[in-house]
């Protein structure tokens, strides 16, 4: 009798038809559950709502779509309400005349400058320890020249570091006017003025616009100075103090009293440096534009 070989037959894999409809049916009951969950009726068959089916993802981890989208939406605002805060404030430039404040606020400022500035001290209008000026100083010293200070012989730039006032008055530019363009003196102030924002990142800062001269100091033989100069490079320092938000005080034109130059009974013998009477009208009109 012959040996009959038997072919194996595959083996079938017979799937269920009912256990797979039934997986199918839980999976959808989840997320129909989880949709159903934070839904009322009234929203499912509202017609302007646009109905929302979570990932299957989102409900294995626990999490839900909505939910994210509406965090992601909240950080955006809080985002953007952050970097509205952050711009600086609004000024107005120059500061406009306000009622005047007790003269106690000078004890809160540091007046920062050359001889001009330093007058304000050597009349004893204003204590010497809140004076940062001095006799040699000038628009291109004021970075490296060492100044006495209730703190020692330093920079003021380094006293400032150890002082950190409230309130900050830049007067800079008489002393260099007779020697520099208009172009060297900007580039000066507003190098130091870097420096002096990054030092003192907390305090208000007043640019004082340069104080003019008299019509006898623009002619003069040895070293005379322009007012045309002197408005020219007030009007870049007023550009700089809207730019950067910095107030900006008009001394110049306040001190020309109506005119186009420095009255001469405001001013010395040399045309540039003020009397006592008119370091009192200087004072004045700080204490009268303080900035809200």
């Amino acid at each position: 009798m012959a040996n009959v070989q038997r072919t194996k037959k595959p083996i079938k894999i017979r799937y269920n038809f009912g256990i797979v409809l039934l997986g199918v049916i839980l999976i959808f009951g989840l997320v129909f559950y989880k949709y159903m969950k934070n839904t009322t009726l009234e929203e499912v068959l509202s017609e302007d709502r646009e109905i929302y089916v979570p990932s299957l993802s989102s409900l294995l981890n626990g999490s839900d779509d909505e939910d994210s989208e509406e965090e992601n939406s909240v950080a955006s605002t809080d985002s953007e309400t952050e970097s509205e805060a952050s711009e600086p404030a609004e000024i107005i430039n120059p500061v406009p005349e306000s009622e005047a404040v007790s003269s106690d606020y000078l004890d809160s400022c540091v007046f920062i400058g050359d001889s001009v500035t330093y007058g304000l001290s050597s009349y004893g209008l204003v204590s010497s320890s809140n004076v940062y000026a001095s006799v040699s100083m000038s628009i291109a010293k004021i970075e490296t020249e060492e100044i006495e200070t209730q703190y020692g012989t330093m920079t003021v730039l380094d006293a400032l570091e150890e002082s950190q006032p409230e309130n900050i008055y830049v007067m800079l530019g008489s002393s260099g006017a007779a020697w520099l363009s208009v172009d060297d003196m900007y580039d000066y102030f507003t190098s130091f003025m870097k420096k002096l924002m990054n030092t003192c990142p907390d305090s208000e800062i007043y640019i004082i616009s340069v104080t003019p001269v008299t019509s006898d100091k623009e002619t003069s033989v040895e070293t005379p100075i322009l007012n045309s100069d002197l408005d020219s490079f007030n009007e870049l320092l007023l550009e700089y103090a809207n730019e950067k938000s910095i107030h900006y005080l008009d001394m110049n034109s306040y001190l020309k009293n109506g005119g186009s130059s420095l009255p001469s009974s405001y001013a010395e013998n040399d045309g540039v440096h003020l009397k006592y009477s008119t370091y009192e009208l200087f004072i004045d009109y700080i204490l009268t534009h303080v900035a809200g």
